[in-house]
């Protein structure tokens, strides 16, 4: 996902490849050549349906952070930024026979991590059902944000 970004998007926002990334897959994505800042993609490409009726937040804006990520970004790199590339493959879903519509968006979305830290301060925690026994190292609770919140800039 970060490469196909990266030959997408790369050069016209000026990120590259995180060059660590060849040898550690664990660091952060990208790298920012304007401001040689680490950053971090998250793509999100499902909707969060039922962001409205748990959280009131708008589902056609709802994107997650996870919570673990928070915990190792506050200890290895508080400095580091957060690009958020959103492009909703579908955009409606039947959950348990209810029927759930977003706006279809596609959009790329940059904050810095300690202004991302102000509104996880202030969001709720969803936990994933389905990960609860989940051994593979997925996320098992992530915030749920508004990714129209002025600390958000939108750069496509």
């Amino acid at each position: 996902m970060e490469q196909a970004f990266v030959r997408q998007n790369g050069q016209t926002l000026g990120y590259i490849m995180n060059p660590e990334k060849v040898t550690n897959p664990f660091v952060p994505d990208l790298l920012s050549t304007r401001t040689n800042t680490l950053t971090d993609l998250k793509s999100q490409h499902s909707p969060f349906f039922k962001a409205g009726e748990l959280y009131g937040i708008d589902p056609t804006f709802a994107v997650v952070f996870n919570v673990k990520d928070r915990e190792r970004y506050q200890q290895q790199y508080p400095l580091i930024d957060i690009l958020y590339f959103v492009d909703w493959v579908p955009v409606s879903a039947d959950i348990y026979g209810r029927k759930y519509h977003v706006a279809p968006l596609k959009g790329i979305y940059k904050t810095s991590f300690q202004n991302l830290l102000t509104l996880l301060n202030k969001s709720r925690i969803h936990t994933y059902k389905q990960r609860i026994g989940d051994t593979k190292g997925n996320a098992k609770d992530s915030y749920v944000i508004y990714v129209r919140d002025p600390i958000f800039e939108r750069l496509m």
